[in-house]
């Protein structure tokens, strides 16, 4: 009887996971939103109490503010500004 639940109990466990390549997930650089994936790192720096996350990324996320607002507003971004190239 305690052989008959033991091997029920490991059998009861076994699960099929659907394999997940790289290649599965499509990744544009181009759609990649810098300053909103920062600004969520940052408010979980905040949330968690991480004073070490916050300054990695606060400067981090004021380079890519200052670079989408320049492309915002000067249409000669890249070629008349200050702006990380």
């Amino acid at each position: 009887m305690r052989l008959l639940c033991v091997l029920l109990m490991l059998s009861g466990c076994v699960s099929t996971k659907p394999s997940v390549k790289p290649s599965d997930t499509k990744f544009k650089e181009s759609q990649r939103d810098w300053e909103y994936l920062y600004a969520r790192e940052l408010d979980a720096a905040l949330e968690n109490q991480d004073a070490v996350a916050y300054y990695f990324f606060w400067p981090l996320y004021m380079q890519v503010r200052y670079e989408n607002k320049c492309k915002n507003y000067n249409p000669l971004h890249h070629v008349e500004c200050n702006c990380p190239k």
